[in-house]
This record gives C-alpha cells, structure tokens and sequence, in this order.
C-alpha cells in the first residue's frame, strides 16, 4: 500500500460561491495522504473566510497569498506553491473543477520508479454540472503525445497530470506572462522533454467548461487582446518546441499548427482598435510570425496571402 504525500496545488480568485464543491471532492478522497495548498491570489470576496471554515476542520488543507512582489495570476500563485509543496507528487488542480473519489489514488498507484508523471483523463460538464462530454483522448496512434497533444487529438488539463516532485526540479514551471493557454503552454514544454509517462485512460475528474461563470480565464467577457496573442504564442512553442527537440512531426502537424498560429494572431491584432498600437503589435510579434511562416508546409503564395491579409487588418481593421 502506498503512503506518498501528495501536494494538491490550488491557485484561487474570487470563487468563494463554487469553491466549496472542489474543495469537498478534495476532502472525499479515498486516498489520504495529500496537502492542499490554496494560493489566494488578491481575492476580494468572502473566499478566505470559506477556506479558512474547513481549515479548522482538516489540517491538511493550507490557505496562503501571494506575496505582493509577486506577479499576480495563476501562474505565479502555481509556482509559489510549489515552492511551499511538501509531497513526492506534485498535482496542480483548478479551483472549479471536481476530484472523482479516488483520483489520487489511481494516480499514486500508477506510479513506479521510473515514471516521471501519470496522466488521465476527464469529462467536461458545463457549470451547473447537468450536460457532460468525455475528454478527447487519442494518444495510440503512433504519434507521440507532444503530437497528439499540439494537434488537439487529446485534451489535457491543468490537473491531468501528476508530477514526480524529483523531475520537476530546477525546471522551468508555468510562465507568469501568459494569460490564456496557461496549462497548455506549461504541458507541451514538459511533453518536449520526452519525460516517461503512465497513461490512464480513466475519467478522473470533471471540468467546468463553457462560459458559465465571469471567473473564467476562457470566458468570453474576459476576452482580450494579450490572450489572443498568447493563443499565438502557444502555437508557435508547438512548432519550435518539435523542432528544437526533433519530434518525427509530419506534413499535417506543421501546416495545421502554422494555420492556426495566424488565426490567432488575426484575431490580436484585430481585438486592437488603434492603428498605431496594432503596427506596434506586429512588429513587437515580427518574429515569430517570421518562424511560422518558415514552417515547410506553408508555401510562399500561402505566407504572401497571410501577410497581404494582416496588412490589410492593419491599416483597415
């Protein structure tokens, strides 16, 4: 039977209303041994007197702010929990999402020696939990995850992975610039490290989705301009990230991922309502659009079209 500690690390703003439903799914576990540590990152509602509220009754659960010199964000919440994190695994959770009953213990039990992280799979529900979907989850293929994971082919989130502590030392954590894409930026720099894994084809955990509560990164009216050009960034890791770490990625995986960066980028720059900010915007991204448009499967007339087309959003929007 094993006993490992497992830190769950929880970054949290403003969810004092649907807090709790995570937090009991956390308490229920039938595996025991785990830490939860929330990282509040300048909440101005009731959250802390809702977490402090089950501290007094379970010591395994740990409230703390983000240090004011500290970026604010998710992120940075993320990674100054690490910090703070106890246990050989390391599980980063959402403060939305719900734990099945025995999630840590699937995962803990997975491991073996040489397993750097377990991953799983989840359902997706929308808010009020009444509609749900499975994730999708294509990984035997022949392709490898980082593949399969840039192409859409499997949805991973913030909490489908369980971390061996050892591994995730002097890494580089979650980037405290992005705003949108967070976890998937975070996990296809992991994946190209080419870490050993333990897949779990088993729902785990259901993920709020859709654009049910104003908290959400994705909802639409929180939409902006830098998380569209995050979208951008991502898609541009995806392609530098198979080059520099010579994943055998074939003519669909770069032509589907260079599309999709502009797409994006299309959509920053035309989020933008002044002509001189959206000329700033272009050249500050200059480039990485130039490595996008370097990808072998975009051909010269689908680049010069692309780049007619942005010079148009340019001066017209």
């Amino acid at each position: 039977m094993k006993t490992q500690l497992v830190s769950i690390i929880i970054p949290i703003y403003n969810r004092a209303s649907i807090f709790e439903a995570t937090l009991n799914s956390i308490i229920k576990q039938t595996y025991t041994n785990w830490e939860c540590i929330i990282v509040d990152d300048g909440s101005t509602d009731n959250t802390e007197s809702v977490i402090l509220k089950h501290i007094e009754k379970d010591s395994r659960i740990n409230f703390f702010k983000r240090p004011e010199q500290l970026l604010k964000g998710a992120n940075s919440c993320r990674n100054y929990g690490f910090t703070l994190a106890k246990g050989e695994y390391i599980n980063w959770f959402d403060s939305d999402d719900i734990m099945k009953p025995n999630f840590l213990e699937e995962k803990v039990n997975a491991f073996t020696p040489e397993c750097d992280a377990v991953v799983h799979r989840n359902n997706y529900a929308n808010y009020k939990l009444t509609q749900f979907r499975d994730s999708k989850f294509t990984y035997n293929n022949g392709k490898s995850l980082f593949y399969n994971y840039a192409m859409e082919h499997i949805e991973l989130q913030t909490c489908c992975f369980t971390w061996k502590r050892s591994y995730l030392k002097n890494k580089i954590l979650f980037s405290e610039e992005i705003m949108r894409y967070q976890d998937n930026e975070f996990h296809i720099r992991m994946l190209a490290l080419k870490p050993n894994l333990k897949i779990l084809d088993t729902v785990l955990a259901t993920i709020k989705s859709g654009d049910g509560h104003e908290s959400q990164i994705s909802a639409k009216v929180n939409l902006t301009k830098k998380k569209l050009y995050d979208v951008f960034y991502y898609r541009y890791q995806c392609l530098k990230l198979a080059k520099d770490y010579s994943f055998d990625v074939d003519a669909n995986f770069n032509k589907t991922i260079a599309k999709k960066a502009l797409w994006a980028f299309y959509a920053g720059i035309k989020f933008e309502k002044s002509m001189i900010q959206r000329i700033k915007d272009f050249f500050k991204y200059y480039l990485k659009l130039q490595y996008v448009y370097s990808s072998p499967q975009l051909t010269v007339v689908d680049a010069l079209k692309s780049q007619f087309y942005i010079i148009k959003i340019l001066i017209l929007r």
